[in-house]
């Protein structure tokens, strides 16, 4: 069959389209749990929209700066203190946590306009742990402190402006420089995997991809942590993170979100970029010496809708509600309930 010029122009760019997606939706069926900066303000003249968690492919240009803090909550399902004890009478080591919330300062710094190196350091706060003993069930109390720094490089070694492509390669590690000998109620060590810190050098790979798509910005990351041996000779395990985003920008052209969202505030820019998430992670067993434990650990996706608003190109907020959709973790756990993030960046 014979098709014209503009027929086969447009059957390539929706067959690049398509091939694209299939990428996305394939390599997000394989961590960073972050808040992101300033990328994608000075990106094209402030032209890309963010995601909150997943990692985007685009780059600070050289020199360009930012510095955030954000807090990230997540609330527990718990066993009942009978459960514990029953647990404990049949041999085995159960732990529940009532809450997790971890506040988060980070940065960024552009190196080149291909390079962007980026570190974070988070205060880990889990409240209200407890397990069971001797027949009794034990409130360990509140494991708190400084948690590991975490070093990430972010390479885009692809950038094609003519299908609004980019992909980058990340790499870092994070260097045991937290908390990582609390101790409980009862004077003794949490257990390496309740600590604040694991007191290990953990590497971690990655390749992040960027793709406009009309008006829509999807963003995909996979990143694998190598657990290595830390704080009381234990493994704490290794874990994959993966994540797709599809971030959609209001503009002028749509009347009825511009009610809800103004566009202006003491004259100045505002910027609403409504995100859509999904965030997996899988995590090994904890390893101390020859014995695995079995109950932590396994499979977890969110679901995360959120707003991410960017003022006067210089400040950016950002606030998402992460929901559980699917589980499937290790021996005896119960699942979280729903996750709270918000976050706020000044770019420079």
């Amino acid at each position: 069959m014979i098709f014209n010029g503009l027929k086969v122009s447009k059957s390539l760019a929706l067959c690049k389209h398509l091939i694209l997606l299939f990428c996305l939706v394939f390599i997000t069926q394989n961590i960073a749990e972050a808040h992101h900066g300033a990328e994608g303000i000075f990106t094209q003249g402030g032209g890309l929209a963010g995601p909150i968690i997943t990692i985007p492919a685009y780059t600070l240009p050289k020199g360009i700066k930012y510095f955030g803090l954000g807090t990230d909550y997540i609330n527990f399902d718990t066993f009942s203190s009978s459960q514990l004890v029953g647990f404990n009478n049949h041999g085995k080591d159960v732990h529940t946590t009532n809450n997790l919330f971890i506040p988060t300062a980070y940065g960024g710094l552009g190196i080149t306009d291909k390079l962007t190196l980026t570190t974070s350091i988070p205060y880990v706060c889990m409240f209200g742990v407890n397990t069971a003993e001797g027949g009794k069930a034990i409130n360990l109390g509140n494991s708190i402190g400084i948690g590991d720094i975490t070093f990430l490089g972010k390479y885009r070694f692809l950038k094609i402006d003519k299908f609004n492509l980019q992909s980058s390669l990340v790499a870092g590690i994070k260097i045991p420089s937290g908390v990582h000998r609390d101790r409980n109620n009862q004077g003794g060590l949490f257990e390496a995997d309740d600590q604040p810190a694991t007191g290990s050098w953990d590497p971690l790979v990655g390749l992040a991809i960027s793709k406009k798509i009309k008006s829509i910005f999807f963003s995909t990351n996979f990143l694998y942590k190598f657990s290595t041996k830390g704080t009381q000779s234990t493994v704490v395990g290794d874990v994959a993170s993966y994540n797709v985003a599809a971030t959609y920008r209001i503009n002028d052209k749509i009347c009825i979100l511009n009610k809800i969202f103004p566009q202006h505030i003491s004259k100045k820019d505002l910027i609403w970029d409504l995100v859509l998430e999904g965030n997996g992670q899988w995590a090994e067993s904890p390893q101390m010496g020859n014995e695995i434990d079995i109950n932590h650990g396994g499979t977890l996706i969110y679901l995360t809708p959120g707003i991410r608003i960017t003022y006067d190109k210089k400040w950016i907020s950002n606030i998402a509600v992460g929901f559980p959709v699917i589980h499937a973790l290790n021996g005896i756990q119960k699942p979280p309930d729903v996750r709270l993030i918000f976050g706020i960046v000044r770019a420079f």
